[in-house]
């Protein structure tokens, strides 16, 4: 019995393996945010608003949420909606309202929004 359920199992990850439109393997769970626009945290807008710290969460089920952190202490959650098709990954920031842009190379990911910020991530 054990011996079959090596099998079943074996063959069920070498299907999955194949397919090409599956969500990014490595796309679900948290990445910590590292860089907005080449520099490092903490991170000072225009507007005066410091980040201290972003992590954003990939779950399996397309949706993600992001804890954003301000040097007063605030604490910012959003959530929203992802589609990965074959590598080209679209946000839906649904407590913003904003729709973005990413890529993921290894275990770095990168976003693009439309007003030009780039913000760069590195899995935990």
């Amino acid at each position: 019995m054990k011996k079959l359920f090596i099998a079943v199992l074996a063959l069920g990850l070498a299907a999955c393996g194949s397919d090409s439109t599956s969500p990014t393997v490595g796309l679900t769970g948290d990445f910590a945010l590292r860089t907005v626009n080449g520099q490092g945290l903490p991170f000072t807008f225009s507007d005066g608003t410091t980040v201290t710290s972003d992590v954003l969460t990939f779950f399996n089920d397309g949706t993600f949420s992001e804890s954003i952190q301000f040097a007063d202490g605030g604490i910012l959650v959003d959530q929203g909606e992802y589609s990965d098709t074959n590598g080209s990954i679209q946000l839906f920031d649904e407590t913003a309202n904003i729709q973005y842009s990413a890529s993921l190379s290894g275990s770095v990911l990168t976003a693009f929004f439309n007003n030009g910020l780039t913000e760069v991530f590195q899995k935990r």
